[in-house]
């Protein structure tokens, strides 16, 4: 029967306040009511532990200790909380909606953002994009704005069918211009004046006018 109560006894873990001494990558240095001890954080406490922050400990005779919560944090406002996950993570929510909010901002880094979805909508009032390359590829594009500017060093277009209709007015300023057209150039105006400083030259096998 004694050996039988050794092998069911357990070992009770105690709770105990804290105040985090020193912080390392895995194990944090905490002061308590009895001295100082080395602790772990606990996969269910998410706020990463600073220097100075009250804890929650759970520890037992056999010198394991955790951090299970963090209960206060001096200057909270000046220092920044982190949320510390250790390996793949995934957030999921069924039945629901996921919404994040700030009053100043949101922020996201990583190597890698990858965004799949059925529907996205975005309302920005103001957007700015930096980068170096820009890939898109998507079936239909419809742009709906009152003025459009672009600036390019060099721009060039591949295209099976062009069309543009212009209600008003239409101008090209360059330094040179050329056209190329394989078969058949038509040009249908009202009115047309061709004017140039000192040389007009028209080069055909035959020239038809009027």
């Amino acid at each position: 029967m004694e050996n039988l109560a050794k092998k069911t006894e357990t070992v009770r873990p105690t709770l105990e306040y804290g105040i985090i001494q020193d912080e390392g990558e895995r194990t944090f240095t905490v002061q308590t009511s009895f001295g100082v001890v080395l602790s772990e954080q606990a996969v269910g406490c998410l706020v990463r532990p600073k220097s100075g922050d009250t804890v929650l400990l759970c520890m037992d005779e056999s010198e394991r200790c955790f951090i299970l919560s963090v209960l206060k944090r001096e200057d909270d406002e000046k220092t920044r909380t982190e949320l510390l996950f250790h390996g793949n993570v995934d957030l999921r929510v069924t039945g629901g909606e996921l919404s994040l909010g700030s009053d100043k901002a949101i922020a996201f880094a990583s190597g890698r953002i990858s965004m799949v979805a059925d529907r996205g909508e975005a309302v920005i009032e103001k957007f700015s994009f930096t980068g170096r390359v820009l890939r898109a590829q998507v079936k239909r594009i419809m742009v709906v704005a009152g003025t459009v500017e672009n600036v390019f060093r060099r721009f060039t277009q591949r295209l099976q069918d062009s069309f543009r209709f212009i209600k008003d007015h239409d101008e090209v300023q360059s330094g040179n211009t050329r056209y190329l057209v394989e078969d058949t150039l038509t040009m249908h105006a009202k009115n047309a004046n061709h004017m140039a400083e000192e040389l007009v030259t028209i080069n055909a096998e035959q020239i038809h006018l009027g």
